[in-house]
């Protein structure tokens, strides 16, 4: 049975690793996402997100943190193991709704564009 849960081994906490994969990383862009990705030497897949002061206020940054962490808890296994993932949100994400981010966002991680 597959684990829904998001534990910090599957998170990106230290300022160092956002730098590394901010420096070194492949871009893919979306309409209201940045996705930075590198290879890490791991066997699990780790989570940064990141939102802009100019989404809004804190309400609505938290927002978006929430529905892209419950979008990489639910699809853990469409995720390619051993990568570090940074989601950068831009002005507009905080007025997705799920289903639209979950479209949105299957196209670079379900259509596998960077394998």
């Amino acid at each position: 049975m597959t684990s829904f849960s998001f534990p910090k081994s599957k998170r990106l906490l230290n300022r160092r690793d956002f730098v590394n994969l901010n420096r070194s990383g492949e871009r893919y862009r979306t309409r209201h996402f940045t996705i930075i990705v590198k290879q890490n030497g791991l066997e699990i897949t780790r989570l940064g997100i990141t939102v802009i002061k100019k989404t809004g206020n804190a309400v609505r940054r938290n927002k978006v943190k929430r529905l892209v962490r419950e979008y990489f808890r639910l699809h853990q296994n469409q995720f390619p193991s051993g990568y570090d993932m940074v989601f950068i949100a831009k002005t507009g994400a905080a007025d997705l709704k799920y289903e639209n981010l979950e479209e949105e966002l299957g196209e670079i991680i379900v259509d596998k564009k960077f394998r």
